[in-house]
């Protein structure tokens, strides 16, 4: 079995691996979503628009170098008009936190380590963050 980013298990939840609670808590907010980077990777959503009438969620690849490009795609999808909703590890420090995330997104830090499906029940080894990035009417 390999495993790409943190999240993945192939067995059992191929990309992401969103905390159930976590997703159904987006969905009651936001209804119906829009999953750029799906289980499978039957889409390329770095490659195209993501449609204007649904709500963006995004649990990208965690892999080194990967996360900066989904949060500039997140964050000109935005722009374009499109709500997002994005899950990344609290990496505050990081240039796509600062050109990207911060004064731009509403931000949701979780109290302790979120536990990704696939990893029985064990936390991540890094703090997440929920980014929101809302279009204003």
């Amino acid at each position: 079995m390999t495993t790409a980013y943190y999240g993945t298990s192939v067995n059992t939840h191929p990309h992401g691996g969103t905390p159930d609670w976590l997703l159904a808590e987006v969905k009651e907010k936001w209804g119906e979503l829009f999953d750029p980077c799906p289980n499978g990777f039957k889409i390329d959503g770095l490659s195209i628009d993501w449609p204007l009438n649904k709500t963006a969620y995004v649990n990208p690849p965690y892999t080194r170098g990967e996360i900066s490009k989904w949060v500039e795609k997140c964050h000109q999808q935005y722009v374009r008009g499109v709500n997002v909703v994005l899950l990344i590890p609290a990496y505050v420090d990081t240039r796509y936190f600062h050109s990207f995330i911060y004064n731009q997104a509403e931000l949701r830090f979780f109290k302790g380590r979120l536990r990704f499906k696939g990893y029985g029940g064990k936390p991540a080894s890094f703090p997440c963050m929920l980014c929101t990035f809302e279009v204003k009417v």
